[in-house]
């Protein structure tokens, strides 16, 4: 067990890695698109006081008519303040409700998988996290076995694997630009670098 725990323990550390955020499917400048951030304060408001309700003679009810009012000017910078502040908030969630860990990529499909996502494109393109995950697990029984060449190959098509999945998605422009890729995505790139190496190094102690 003492014998090449390093390889184990990187390759462990792998599988933490994947809890860590991977990547923000939505980017910043799409969400500052949607009507809940693009929306401005027009300097009215609605008058609760002045309200009018008429007869509908199409729902046979009575409907409640608002007059709008305009605020003071330094109401409406308050307001507008406000605003600004609660967008903000809103986008910074909306950054966090579209990020996603490796594992959420690589299984988001599955619970609610229908034959209709065989036509999607990003099935296949997320289809790439399923293999890796699947892959290092398999590195991990590898590294037990000593077999240090193929968990060498093996962590190489990981990384092929990451980035022919992180250039089609910027291709279908799921990737707008690159602060869209967090840093568990950097950290899975640089253990698994370290990977390659540490089975070289195995490998080496083992000739003689």
């Amino acid at each position: 067990m003492k014998n090449n725990i390093r390889l184990k323990s990187l390759i462990c550390i792998s599988l933490l890695i994947f809890l860590l955020p991977f990547l923000q499917t939505c980017s910043d400048e799409s969400l500052k698109s949607l009507p809940r951030y693009k929306g401005e304060f027009t300097g009215f408001v609605k008058d609760s006081v002045n309200q009018k309700i008429i007869y509908n003679k199409g729902t046979n009810s009575n409907d409640t008519l608002l007059n709008l009012k305009a605020v003071s000017k330094t109401e409406k910078e308050k307001i507008t303040k406000k605003e600004k502040v609660d967008k903000e908030i809103w986008l910074k969630n909306a950054r966090k409700e579209n990020t996603l860990n490796a594992y959420c990529l690589g299984f988001i499909n599955y619970p609610e998988f229908e034959l209709k996502h065989l036509s999607d494109i990003t099935f296949y393109i997320l289809l790439n996290f399923t293999i890796i995950i699947l892959l290092t697990i398999v590195m991990l029984v590898l590294s037990f076995r000593k077999r240090f060449k193929q968990i060498i190959i093996i962590s190489s098509i990981n990384l092929l694997l990451l980035f022919i999945a992180t250039i089609s998605l910027y291709l279908i422009e799921v990737i707008e630009n690159f602060n869209q890729i967090k840093y568990g995505y950097y950290l899975f790139v640089l253990n698994s670098i370290l990977i390659i190496i540490e089975s070289r190094k195995e490998i080496n102690i083992h000739k003689y």
